[in-house]
């Protein structure tokens, strides 16, 4: 990330914590929309019988993982599962296909061999540009599958290739890393007790 992509210092006079606080709840706040259509779209893939396929880089590469484990194990209802897949998990992979096809397929090319058309994807970054997740989005939109792109600031690319956004409305990529978190416990929470809607 560039720097005039991190939130401005905190105001002078005021405690750091405080300051957090002060600006995260607003924000989540205003996310409530976005993060009832997510848990809606995963509980459709759930009852579809459908896969969601999750990648990411970095931090949101950990999210990826953590998430799908959430979603496969955490919001098990004792039901049907929700089936999910991190893109991200395999290293023998990922650098298999960086190596032979260059990293901005590393996603495309996993996807294309797993994914049916009833599947969907969704991709975690906070630029919304990262050339890897855009072009897993690009080739998913060609191939049927419906799009969820959790981003922050503008939303990127990713915006105008998602079907379903979850967008942290700020620059600052730790801020937006945890709100991030806290949208994924909060959805596998409503998927295991059986508060989303379909």
């Amino acid at each position: 990330m560039t720097q005039d992509f991190l939130a401005p210092a905190v105001r002078p006079g005021r405690d750091v914590w405080d300051e957090y606080l002060a600006t995260a709840g607003p924000l989540l706040g205003s996310m409530g929309a976005q993060v009832r259509s997510l848990v809606t779209e995963l509980d459709a893939v759930r009852h579809q019988g459908s896969t969601v396929y999750l990648a990411g880089n970095g931090g949101s590469a950990s999210a990826a993982s953590h998430l799908a484990q959430d979603l496969l194990k955490g919001a098990y209802d004792g039901g049907r599962p929700l089936r999910s897949v991190a893109l991200t998990d395999n290293l023998s992979m990922l650098t298999a296909y960086a190596n032979d096809c260059g990293y901005d397929r590393v996603f495309v090319e996993p996807l294309a061999h797993l994914a049916a058309p009833a599947d969907r994807l969704l991709v975690i970054s906070c630029s919304g540009t990262s050339a890897n997740v855009v072009a897993a989005a690009e080739w998913a939109r060609e191939a049927g599958l419906r799009v969820i792109a959790v981003t922050a600031g503008d939303g990127g690319r990713l915006r105008e290739l998602a079907d379903v956004e979850v967008n942290a409305p700020t620059k600052d990529v730790g801020l937006a890393e945890a709100m991030h978190s806290l949208v994924f416990h909060f959805v596998t929470q409503c998927l295991r007790d059986g508060t989303g809607e379909r």
